[in-house]
């Protein structure tokens, strides 16, 4: 599904340029792997439904990276707990995120239920790491959860997204093995998504 050739849409600078390479590279992928993801979610007795970025906010930058959202709302993803999936210019991620729309009417809730999660967070294997800003490319370990979670109730713009990377260069991409790391990983989350929800 994801090849190493992927990462070569971010090397087109025009906004337009990189637009059309998003739709015509990345979408058809978000759509395959939606189509594998989506009976897992749905088990849960939920309706899932993948929702993909539109960057229609954009009129001069080319976006640094893209994404599909996984959600049980047919309508949005960002306030409430949701998968994302999405590629930049050097690895390909599939975050469980929890993100700043959630605030401020959420935030109570969602802290204490993030609280409530980090014997599983620390439970989760050593290739987990944590992005505290799906819109930054940056990571910390997963030792850093409980000072995530405390810039998530006490900074304004602040996330948390758990999950996994697969770094361009990597030998599996091109092969299933990469869409099977990234279902395991789903798996591995839909857990932690059960309390968070």
């Amino acid at each position: 599904m994801f090849e190493a050739s992927d990462f070569e849409i971010f090397d087109e600078q025009t906004l337009a340029g990189r637009m059309a390479l998003i739709r015509d590279v990345i979408d058809p992928k978000f759509e395959q792997f939606a189509e594998i993801a989506l009976p897992i979610l749905n088990q849960d007795g939920q309706s899932w439904f993948a929702h993909i970025a539109k960057h229609l906010r954009r009129t001069t930058y080319a976006p640094d990276n893209t994404w599909v959202a996984f959600a049980p709302n047919k309508r949005g993803y960002k306030m409430m707990p949701h998968f994302e999936l999405g590629i930049w210019a050097d690895h390909i991620y599939l975050y469980l995120a929890v993100e700043e729309n959630m605030k401020p009417k959420q935030t109570a809730p969602i802290v204490s239920k993030l609280t409530a999660v980090s014997p599983m967070i620390a439970n989760l294997p050593e290739q987990f790491v944590i992005s505290q800003d799906h819109m930054v490319n940056q990571n910390v370990p997963l030792s850093a959860y409980e000072a995530t979670v405390s810039r998530f109730e006490n900074v304004k713009h602040s996330e948390v997204l758990i999950g996994i990377k697969i770094m361009r260069g990597d030998a599996y991409l091109g092969t299933s093995a990469v869409t099977e790391k990234l279902i395991s990983a789903l798996k591995t989350l839909l857990p932690i998504y059960e309390k968070l929800k």
